[in-house]
């Protein structure tokens, strides 16, 4: 697969550095990119610090640097903090002397000298003597920003002195707000070492390797910074079959609409859900569809419960669906569904569905009936459904599953969380359907290759996210489903950047999960880069 207009290659360590030593073909290339890639990196760091709190004026960073190319990255960043943060406060501890860096990093160093606050760890240094700097640095205070520049992409194990004494201290140290890694956590790489920073974000350069997606424990969310490697050859033509999305797949999105059209030029969503007592989540898919730019949405919802829902969303068209002694959707009324299918561009069935042997049947239908392009999302997501994928009509448009880790087990039949791709891809497969795996990086797969999106974060840990997932990738389908995969990553990226502005306006706790539909208008209004 090639490298994608909204979509860049995630390669090994090894590749990145061959890629990198045919991009970067002289020393003024590679410093030009450095700095790149050091402002980058404080700017980012510093919208991120946002979930915690408003950025103080005295902000508190320590950078861990290297000799490397990464401690030069980090100490570009850290020129950049300081420059539009002028009282914040500076300290670097460092793994080597000034002398041992290597010359871009010195040339970094070199421009930051007497604004920083400089620690030199002797080799022989043990874990407390570490621990007895972190003390002195933070000064009875929490230092705000820790980055991490000791290591990069040639890391080979074993960790050697004092490296390890250094991550196994900073990663105790309990007086650390937000903990940052420069291009990957120092002792991650393509062999990982027994020890590794422990970061909350890591800031990516240039390239997205593959080590910072197979642990995210350790290395925490996960920030592309682009450094233009993929604007032209020789990066553009790489073949790859794993990708870092871009918000720049929303940029259609942002073009004015032409004049002479009307509402059915902008699609026609079905959504089929709710339950007498699972009204919440039908009602949330509905709200993400209308508000994200669909034409029309119809919504199917149980008898019992449509007045009510339509009253709170008057924009969507409701039809009552008669039901069963449970409060779920009667399968004997599914011509209510079949005699409308003609004014469809999409159908989203299950949210608050309910899970019974009706439900059931009323998806295995859809299934059955639906020409256009299908979601089956939450309670539709069952195996007897999914069993049916394959006999789908030839040219019926495709069917798009958006399962969780506890719903992917269900369907998958697995005994236990599996998140490799390799087990991704032979579900996509054998059932000729497409999937967006949702988790704390949420995975676009069409049966060959892996698209990565990045954005969101915990603040969607919350029951509901997923509901306004699926409104959202329903009205990008319906509106345009001539590239699905482009329209799934389009709702995935609105989801997520709109969860991200939520998160740094109100933080990523005391929030409810439908404030996010109030960022959508400003994620389609920004700057996408």
């Amino acid at each position: 697969m090639k490298s994608l207009p909204h979509a860049h290659p995630v390669m090994t360590c090894k590749q990145a550095r061959e890629l990198e030593s045919q991009v970067l073909s002289d020393a003024d290339a590679e410093w030009n990119a450095m700095k790149r890639a050091g402002r980058g990196i404080a700017q980012a760091v510093l919208l991120d610090y946002q979930e915690l709190l408003p950025v103080p004026q005295q902000l508190r960073v320590l950078a861990l640097i290297g000799k490397g190319n990464n401690g030069g990255d980090a100490l570009i960043a850290c020129g950049e903090l300081l420059a539009e943060y002028p009282r914040a406060t500076v300290h670097l501890i460092m793994s080597a002397s000034v002398d041992e860096l290597r010359p871009l990093a010195k040339r970094a160093y070199d421009q930051l000298e007497g604004r920083v606050r400089k620690h030199t760890v002797a080799k022989e240094a043990d874990v407390a003597a570490v621990r007895d700097l972190l003390e002195v640095v933070a000064d009875g205070a929490a230092i705000d920003i820790c980055m991490d520049g000791l290591l990069g992409m040639s890391f080979v194990p074993p960790l050697r002195s004092p490296m390890t004494s250094i991550l196994e201290a900073v990663n105790a140290f309990e007086g650390i707000r937000l903990r940052a890694a420069v291009d990957l956590p120092s002792g991650k790489g393509d062999e990982g070492g027994a020890i590794s920073f422990h970061a909350d974000f890591t800031y990516a350069t240039g390239i997205a390797k593959q080590a910072i997606f197979e642990g995210i424990a350790d290395c925490g969310r996960v920030r592309y910074i682009d450094l233009g490697f993929f604007d032209g050859a020789p990066g553009s033509e790489i073949d790859a079959f794993e990708h870092i999305l871009q918000p720049r797949v929303l940029e259609p999105l942002q073009k004015l609409r032409p004049a002479s059209v009307d509402k059915r030029a902008f699609g026609h969503l079905f959504i089929v859900g709710g339950s007498a007592y699972m009204p919440g989540a039908l009602l949330m898919a509905v709200q993400a569809a209308v508000r994200s730019g669909v034409g029309l949405v119809t919504a199917f919802a149980p008898a019992s419960v449509a007045a009510a829902l339509s009253a709170q969303v008057p924009e969507a068209m409701w039809v009552p669906w008669p039901e069963t002694a449970n409060g779920t959707l009667n399968p004997r009324a599914l011509p209510l569904l079949v005699d409308r299918l003609n004014y469809a561009t999409a159908v989203l069935c299950g949210p608050g569905m309910g899970r019974d042997r009706n439900t059931e049947m009323v998806a295995q239908d859809i299934i059955k009936n639906a020409a256009c392009p299908v979601i089956l999302d939450a309670d539709a997501l069952r195996q007897k459904v999914i069993e049916l994928a394959p006999k789908r009509k030839a040219d019926y448009g495709p069917l798009i599953v958006t399962p969780h880790m506890g719903e992917f087990m269900r369907i998958a039949k697995l005994a236990e969380r599996d998140y490799s791709n390799e087990t991704l891809r032979q579900f996509c497969q054998h059932y000729r359907v497409m999937a967006v795996s949702k988790g704390p990086n949420t995975r676009i797969c069409d049966g060959e290759s892996i698209i990565y999106n990045t954005h969101g974060g915990p603040v969607l840990s919350r029951g509901g996210s997923g509901d306004l997932l699926s409104g959202l990738i329903g009205s990008m389908l319906a509106q345009d489903n001539t590239n699905t995969q482009t329209a799934l990553a389009r709702g995935v990226m609105l989801h997520g950047l709109a969860a991200q502005r939520l998160a740094r306006k109100n933080g990523q706790v005391m929030v409810s999960t439908t404030e996010l539909l109030d960022y959508l208008p400003d994620v389609i209004r920004a700057d996408l880069g």
